[in-house]
């Protein structure tokens, strides 16, 4: 379809479409690159500052937290029958102190790979002693995972397992409904430097065609 002999031969006004629709793609392809690598440099968000409304949060934003608090797991990813990844709901803690008391306020998801199996089990299980205390008398963040990654949206699934979770849990219709937050913290890297080069290539290309397209006689 690119070949030169076939570019050579073909009319003029041809060449001139071929290059707008190439220009179109390097186009779609700089702008999603940009896009990619502006929330890769972005500096990530701190989920842990207790005063971050998660409902704001929406998709691609780059977060990071040191998780100490997880309640369980609501799904995994496997490949060839070994689990690669763990997804667990992990819970935004609220202390009222003129009650002295804890409260969950919203939920999301978050994708933990299988080197922090073991760590994220022990989370959950300090995570649900703390929880049925509720006090100081149990330290529930004497183990934490380092996450750095980005959000996306959870498909009908993803939703479907982590609100069967929530109420294996205890959680009520009406909890699940209002505190769910419908993402996962996800550290897949981005694309956007790939796309950034392949985009700034074809606009090359796709520039040097327009320049021979307009020389054409014919």
């Amino acid at each position: 379809m690119f070949g030169f002999f076939s570019i050579k031969n073909e009319p003029k006004i041809i060449t001139l479409v071929r290059c707008g629709i190439l220009a179109v793609f390097a186009i779609v392809l700089l702008v999603l690159g940009g896009i990619g690598w502006y929330r890769v440099h972005q500096k990530p968000i701190d989920l842990s500052k207790t005063h971050k409304d998660w409902n704001q949060l929406h998709a691609g934003q780059h977060v990071e937290m040191d998780v100490d608090i997880l309640i369980g797991q609501y799904m995994y990813t496997s490949d060839n029958g070994t689990e690669i990844s763990r997804d667990y709901l992990m819970p935004h803690v609220v202390y009222d102190s003129n009650n002295d008391y804890y409260t969950i306020d919203r939920l999301l998801g978050v994708k933990i790979n299988n080197t922090y199996f073991d760590t994220a089990d022990t989370i959950v299980d300090n995570t649900v002693a703390w929880w049925r205390d509720r006090s100081d008398n149990i330290e529930y963040n004497t183990v934490t995972i380092h996450i750095d990654g980005y959000l996306q949206k959870m498909n009908n699934d993803q939703l479907k397992y982590a609100k069967e979770a929530m109420a294996h849990a205890g959680f009520t219709p009406h909890d699940i409904a209002s505190m769910l937050v419908p993402y996962y913290i996800s550290d897949n890297a981005s694309f956007g430097g790939t796309l950034l080069i392949i985009g700034g290539i074809l606009a090359v290309y796709t520039a040097g065609l327009t320049f021979y397209a307009l020389k054409k006689k014919n």
